[in-house]
């Protein structure tokens, strides 16, 4: 079996034991110590080395192909930007043109309607004058109809007459 005491003596004693190294008497927390100072120090080392790569990055940029690339950029959003306000104004001239358009078909039909409206009342009056002169025309018919039958009817009765009267018709 493990005696656990014994261990917890052996750790309890490691703090006070010693190194000998490089004729120093060293503790563990002073080793500890050294070891973070070291290893502090070549992380910082190591954080500077990438740090001066990156600046050397920069610093070896081409400048004026950026400037070249940003010239063409601002030449290509002012040809955007001016076919924008073509696309605009060629939109509101359609806009104007189609109410325009509108307008002037409202008007021609406003027009056509008022010329249907005319030829309305002017067929219904000469129907109604045709209709009237039928109606005369009618009644001088039936007249002249009704005198003629009288006509005709008189000379019929007078033929009548005169054969009855007649003596040599016994």
């Amino acid at each position: 079996m493990v005696d656990t005491i014994k261990i917890a003596d052996d750790i309890d004693g490691l703090a006070d034991r010693q190194i000998k190294a490089g004729g120093m008497k060293l503790t563990m927390g002073s080793v500890m110590a050294i070891f973070a100072f070291l290893s502090t120090i070549v992380g910082g080392l190591y954080g500077g080395f990438v740090l001066y790569q990156k600046i050397e990055a920069v610093a070896g940029l081409d400048l004026d192909e950026y400037q070249q690339n940003m010239k063409v950029m601002d030449a290509k959003i002012v040809g955007i930007s001016e076919k924008v306000e073509e696309s605009v104004e060629y939109t509101r001239d359609i806009k104007n043109g189609l109410k325009d358009d509108i307008l002037r078909i409202e008007q021609q039909t406003d027009r056509i309607e008022d010329m249907v409206r005319k030829s309305e009342d002017k067929v219904r009056s000469m129907i109604d004058a045709a209709e009237v002169r039928f109606e005369n025309q009618r009644e001088r018919v039936r007249v002249s109809q009704s005198g003629s039958m009288k006509e005709l009817e008189d000379k019929l009765m007078d033929k009548l007459q005169r054969a009855l009267d007649n003596p040599l018709a016994d």
